[in-house]
């Protein structure tokens, strides 16, 4: 009777720690990593426009974030990757770094002469700030800005999930 006793408390002792154990490994696979990126600019950074998510693919929002800049700044590769795109797009000079994880970034308005494929690391100068066009002049009014925008699976995320400065949800009491 005692041993049956210690078996029955050892596998309920087992069982509690295998549930705990599954319970930690699904809520820390459902987590994206923040901050393991660095940020696409040298400080100091100033950030002058959010990332907005739009209630579906066409309607408004902002599918990435605004840093104020000045023509010519260097612009930084956030993690290690590769050369998706670079060129023009709605005749904006724009540039696409894929990441591990099929990640993309994209930075506007820059120009680079970096070709497609070419390998990447964090930190590396990939492109320069530069004149987005007459398209570009309403995007921050009154100030020339860099838009940085990412991608995963065709979705649009906040980039600050990667880099930080992404300010946690609060849920707010009612009233």
């Amino acid at each position: 009777m005692r041993n049956l006793r210690r078996s029955t408390t050892l596998i309920s002792l087992m069982a509690i720690g295998l549930i705990v154990w599954v319970q930690a490994s699904a809520l820390a696979a459902n987590q994206l990593p923040v901050g393991i990126w660095n940020p696409p600019l040298e400080a100091p950074i100033r950030l002058v426009n959010q990332y907005r998510q739009p209630n579906s693919d066409y309607s408004a929002g902002h599918r990435g974030v605004d840093y104020l800049v000045s023509d010519g700044q260097a612009v930084l590769a956030p993690a290690d990757g590769q050369v998706w795109f670079s060129g023009r797009v709605a005749n904006r000079p724009l540039l696409s770094l894929l990441h591990d994880g099929g990640y993309l970034t994209e930075f506007e308005p820059v120009c680079t002469d970096l070709a497609r494929g070419k390998r990447v690391f964090a930190g590396q100068a990939v492109a320069q700030v530069c004149q987005g066009g007459v398209s570009y002049l309403n995007h921050c009014p009154g100030a020339q800005c860099m838009h940085f925008s990412l991608r995963s699976a065709g979705a649009y995320l906040s980039p600050l999930i990667f880099i930080g400065g992404l300010n946690p949800s609060r849920l707010l009491p009612r009233p």
